[in-house]
């Protein structure tokens, strides 16, 4: 191989790096929080899961610092989305000899076991509980996620 092909494929391999660590959004990373702490039960765990997607995701330790409103927002709609499934779009970005090519490819994620119950059990609690006594307690329990997910 030529220089002139290594130093292209080596500047490819570069560019396509900085695009997959830069194009995971705060959004995508709530997501991301939500399904660490839903699918962790052992607290060590769930930490360190947390702490991976902080770290991978640029963006998301502002939003967990400073925006307690949207991150509230951004919680719930994850955890509505855990419960009721969802579609992905991934876009994997492919350089050959300094072209550049897109494939696009549809994922869908089935609903979450844990995020229903944490929802029903959490926001119509008179109606469902683990234990029979429904304690409604919904505001307690979404404290308890965003507290796991700012020092987590």
């Amino acid at each position: 191989m030529s220089k002139k092909k290594k130093s292209i494929a080596a500047l490819g391999a570069a560019i396509a790096e900085h695009e997959k660590i830069n194009s995971t959004a705060p959004a995508s990373a709530v997501q991301q929080l939500v399904e660490a702490f839903l699918s962790t039960n052992n607290e060590a765990k769930r930490a360190k899961r947390i702490a991976e997607v902080k770290s991978q995701c640029e963006g998301v330790n502002e939003l967990l610092s400073q925006n307690s409103e949207l991150l509230t927002a951004e919680v719930e709609q994850a955890l509505i989305r855990a419960a009721t499934g969802y579609t992905v779009t991934e876009n994997t970005i492919k350089y050959v000899n300094g072209v550049k090519t897109v494939e696009t490819r549809e994922r869908h994620i089935a609903p979450s076991q844990a995020a229903i119950e944490f929802y029903l059990v959490n926001k119509k609690g008179e109606d469902y509980s683990k234990a029979g006594g429904g304690s409604g307690n919904a505001d307690g329990a979404l404290a308890d996620i965003l507290e796991a997910l700012k020092n987590g």
